[in-house]
């Protein structure tokens, strides 16, 4: 938490040194909502594959998929309640960035819903990461370079651009969340085409959330099979 708020405290700091403010523009809380987003998303991502990973390396796969309620049941669980300590530990640091920035965010109840979509969609990528830590034991590679290829996807403006491109932004998994947040925490309002954007917003969360959880499935069954899934 404290180096993620002076990580972006830093930045936008020294951007105001170099630069000025107007650097930016009417772009600086669209650029905030997307570092927030960011940051959120690729804390819940990496959560399930961290922990699948550390407890590989202790050996406690296995007997974690003996249990009753079964190893796809515990890191649901266990993703749920992340999500909650993670929300927690992100607000400090969207006070620091909007401090430092000088940025003000539309406060609206409806952002909930995105944030929500945001988040299950988070779950569904980690439970991809999870299911290739379960065959192939490490992703950390994956990970570090996930998480720039995400910070670029989430600064395109997706619904400012022409068509075709604007279309491949509803179809990347997490961006039309992102895209909403933008509509309601920078413009603070939602005209048909944000209304529109709230639907195809929940059906990409339930597309990449329903594939990840087929693909862990596959991947505990394949690493079952080949008789892995205990050994480091």
């Amino acid at each position: 938490m404290l180096a993620a708020s002076v990580v972006f405290s830093l930045f936008f700091l020294g951007v105001h040194y170099l630069a000025g403010p107007a650097l930016f523009g009417e772009r600086l809380e669209a650029l905030i909502v997307s570092l927030i987003s960011w940051s959120l998303a690729f804390s819940l991502l990496s959560y399930t594959a961290s922990t699948l990973t550390q407890e590989s390396l202790a050996g406690l796969l296995e007997q974690l998929a003996l249990t009753r309620p079964g190893l796809l049941g515990i890191v649901l669980v266990r993703a749920v309640l992340s999500l909650f300590q993670i929300s927690l530990l992100i607000v400090p640091v969207v006070l620091a960035i909007l401090l430092t920035s000088g940025a003000r965010l539309e406060l609206n109840s409806a952002a909930f819903l995105p944030l929500g979509a945001l988040a299950l969609s988070s779950l569904g990528l980690g439970l991809i990461l999870g299911g290739l830590v379960l065959v192939y034991k490490r992703v950390d590679q994956l990970m570090g370079l996930l998480q720039f290829l995400l910070l670029g996807i989430f600064l395109v403006r997706f619904e400012s651009l022409a068509w075709p491109w604007n279309i491949l932004g509803y179809c990347l998994p997490l961006t039309p969340s992102v895209m909403t947040l933008r509509l309601l925490l920078g413009e603070g309002s939602v005209d048909v085409d944000g209304q529109f954007l709230f639907l195809l917003n929940w059906i990409n969360t339930a597309v990449y959330l329903s594939f990840g959880v087929m693909f862990f499935k596959s991947a505990l069954r394949k690493a079952r099979k080949l008789g892995t899934l205990g050994i480091y």
